[in-house]
């Protein structure tokens, strides 16, 4: 999916009752793209004006062309604040203003919302991991109440919503079924099992993977694929590696050449506030999913149903061979994985309420 990344229709003329500002922080951030980007033409065929804009340099130093902005730190940040208070002085003329997460990364900076606020501005805030632990706590609590709306995107996120503001929503985060559409079934030499994830969860998710896949490899023959923005190398003992460049444009196709996915997870009160993206993205495809059921993981995939619950190496293990011998259970599952996304996870879906929100503003 090619996004596009200038800004569309909108500003000061979107002083009537359907225009909405959005607010992503960044270009290809995951939170971004699926929280956010993926939203906007659904939000024009309602019938809303779509205004997006993303201050420079965006939450992950870059550019509108993705590439890193190489300034001093200090500097980037002062960039950053300048071009987002810029970016929202019209903000308070919006219809609604939906930022995902707060609208810049510094923790110090917490006039830009409380700006708009005061102005009359109507801030609906989408958050879908656990951002408020930890430092960025008290940024939070200090504009969270005085916004319109709070958009959480698992049940753990919305209670922590609510304990701040009874204007609060689950909307989980979900993928469009008309790009991710099912992979045609074909026979790979060797069954790929497969994880994708960035340069940061490869360091901390992958090895939970480690035993389970050597076990494996001594009574299986497989090929275990990463897809990442960066290569962890994998020397596992009898394990066959792959690694893929992860682009954006090709992520889909990328995906596909899975026969089942796989999402670890350590459970720890952050990881619990994460909101099943790999899940969901397996799903859609038609490819069964086995998980860590750490928070929603454990309500998105339905154990022996489209996927498996894994908690010890041995599950990791045994339910991997039961599928990699059964290549109908496979289909069966990656059926209902599908439809599972289809009523529950799918951009159709959180469009409905959405506008649910937007109708009560």
């Amino acid at each position: 999916m090619k996004l596009k990344r200038t800004c569309l229709k909108g500003g000061i003329s979107n002083q009537m009752n359907k225009g909405i500002l959005l607010l992503p922080g960044a270009y290809n951030s995951p939170a971004a793209r699926f929280r956010i980007w993926q939203f906007v033409e659904p939000f024009k065929k309602a019938g809303y004006e779509v205004t997006i804009r993303v201050p420079f340099p965006d939450r992950e130093n870059k550019n509108q062309n993705g590439q890193l902005v190489k300034l001093p730190a200090r500097l980037s940040s002062m960039l950053r604040i300048i071009s987002a208070w810029w970016i929202t002085r019209d903000a308070h003329t919006f219809f609604a203003v939906i930022t995902n997460r707060d609208i810049i990364p510094e923790l110090r900076i917490t006039f830009l919302e409380k700006r708009i606020i005061k102005k009359g501005g109507k801030i609906i805030f989408d958050f879908d991991d656990a951002i408020h632990l930890g430092a960025r706590q008290l940024k939070l609590k200090n504009f969270i109440s005085g916004c319109t709306y709070i958009v959480g995107g698992n049940p753990m996120l919305r209670d922590y919503g609510l304990s701040l503001n009874p204007r609060t929503i689950l909307i989980p985060t979900v993928v469009n079924t008309s790009y991710y559409h099912e992979s045609k079934q074909t026979a790979n030499e060797l069954i790929r099992i497969g994880w994708s994830g960035s340069a940061s969860t490869n360091k901390v998710c992958l090895p939970l993977l480690k035993e389970s896949m050597v076990a494996l490899a001594k009574e299986l023959k497989f090929k275990f694929v990463v897809i990442s923005n960066e290569d962890p190398s994998i020397d596992w003992e009898g394990v066959r590696y792959e690694f893929i460049q992860w682009r954006a444009d090709k992520e889909v196709e990328q995906l596909q050449t899975f026969d089942l996915g796989l999402m670890p997870l350590n459970d720890t009160e952050f990881e619990r506030g994460k909101c099943g993206l790999k899940a969901i993205q397996y799903m859609a495809l038609g490819i069964p999913a086995l998980v860590s059921p750490v928070g929603v993981n454990a309500e998105i995939v339905q154990h022996g149903i489209s996927g498996y619950h894994c908690i010890s190496v041995d599950d990791w293990k045994n339910y991997l061979l039961k599928l990699s011998a059964e290549p109908a259970l496979r289909l069966e599952m990656g059926r209902n994985a599908r439809q599972r996304v289809e009523k529950g996870y799918s951009v159709d879906y959180a469009l409905s309420l959405w506008l649910k929100v937007f109708a009560s503003i």
